[in-house]
């Protein structure tokens, strides 16, 4: 069907009133909320907001504008860091409580510690240092003739 054609059968159909309760229901969703004073807004005496809500203003107008061709991706983001903080900040307290634990405990702790390291040592004999296996590289040689023979001459 051409776009021509279907025009003219719409031009040709009757138009049909609305029910009168959803015409209620649909103008009184589309009247105007009460307008709130923003900063962004000149106040009624035709001067811009000044201080915290002009710098508020300015910082939420750049924050959007930085964000508006993604802002999924960065709400993402936003809620991943958010993860990373909270399972950072809860392994930290563990360690914390971790370390007070084995504070309470270390004299006899570290006496089992020095008494197995002690065992290990005796077990393993003494320690030797290794040869070192790589050959240390000679004097750098010639990579090609040709040198030798630019050289010569």
């Amino acid at each position: 069907m051409k776009p021509e054609n279907f025009e003219q059968q719409l031009r040709q159909q009757p138009l049909r009133q609305l029910p009168a309760e959803w015409r209620e229901e649909i103008l009184s969703g589309a009247r105007p909320a009460p307008v709130l004073q923003d900063a962004t807004c000149p106040s009624p005496s035709g001067q811009r907001a000044t201080g915290w809500r002009a710098f508020l203003s300015t910082f939420q107008s750049q924050l959007s504008t930085l964000l508006w061709p993604h802002p999924q991706a960065w709400a993402g983001l936003a809620a991943v860091w958010t993860v990373i903080l909270a399972l950072n900040l809860s392994r930290r307290e563990s360690g914390a409580r971790d370390n007070r634990g084995l504070a309470a405990a270390s004299p006899e702790v570290l006496m089992v510690l020095q008494e197995q390291k002690h065992l290990l040592a005796e077990l393993l004999g003494p320690s030797e240092p290794r040869a070192s296996t790589r050959a240390k590289p000679g004097a750098p040689q010639p990579r090609s003739e040709r040198r030798k023979e630019k050289v010569a001459v």
